[in-house]
């Protein structure tokens, strides 16, 4: 039985999910979720996500929401194509790189997204630029990590997957490629180029 992905084609989460179900060759299908008619608050979603978002996964009786949950689930119930190392400290490190990518950034990618989301004679300009210096201050530490290696911790894993969707923003936005990031620079085509990635491009 495919799993079924409760998804909405634009939304980072979603894509994060849908790599590693790439990666991992998993037989999925996707259910659409169209949030600008604001489905994900009916009482059928609700009942599945009580937070209201997307992605929501069901595979068989089980019901997952949040995108780093449901992949940390998908590498757990279907470990034939790893996306974490065996090293108990190695996965740790991953945890925190995926924690740190997200969760802070998200204020100054928020900043971002809300004045580049406005017209151009609404935008506070000012907002804009040191949210943008944030996140490129932000980004120093992947491409300390990155080092010479061709994956965020050595192997594709589910860093990069967790990372990508992000990223691809910020390219959108002229963050990357950066003279400052060389490595990240290289490694965003890099990601580009895996047909897992292909998919949500």
């Amino acid at each position: 039985m495919a799993i079924k992905l409760y998804d909405y084609p634009s939304s980072p989460n979603c894509k994060r999910v849908k790599v590693v179900l790439e990666e991992k060759k998993l037989p999925y299908e996707t259910v659409f979720v169209d949030l600008p008619k604001r489905e994900q608050k009916k009482p059928e979603f609700l009942k599945m996500n009580p937070y209201g978002k997307v992605p929501v996964i069901a595979d068989g009786n089980t019901i997952l929401y949040e995108s780093c949950i449901i992949n940390e689930y998908l590498e757990e119930a279907y470990p034939n194509i790893p996306l974490m190392p065996a090293d108990r400290g190695k996965r740790g490190r991953i945890r925190i790189l995926i924690d740190y990518g997200i969760n802070h950034f998200s204020d100054a990618y928020q900043r971002v997204r809300q004045q580049l989301g406005k017209g151009e004679s609404e935008r506070n300009q000012q907002l804009l630029d040191e949210g943008m210096k944030e996140l490129k201050e932000l980004l120093l530490p992947f491409e300390e990590e990155l080092g010479d290696r061709e994956y965020l911790a050595g192997d594709f894993s589910l860093l990069d997957a967790a990372l990508i969707p992000r990223f691809l923003r910020y390219e959108e936005w002229s963050l990357i490629p950066d003279p400052a990031v060389p490595r990240l620079s290289r490694w965003l085509p890099r990601m580009k180029q895996r047909p897992s990635v292909q998919v949500i491009l």
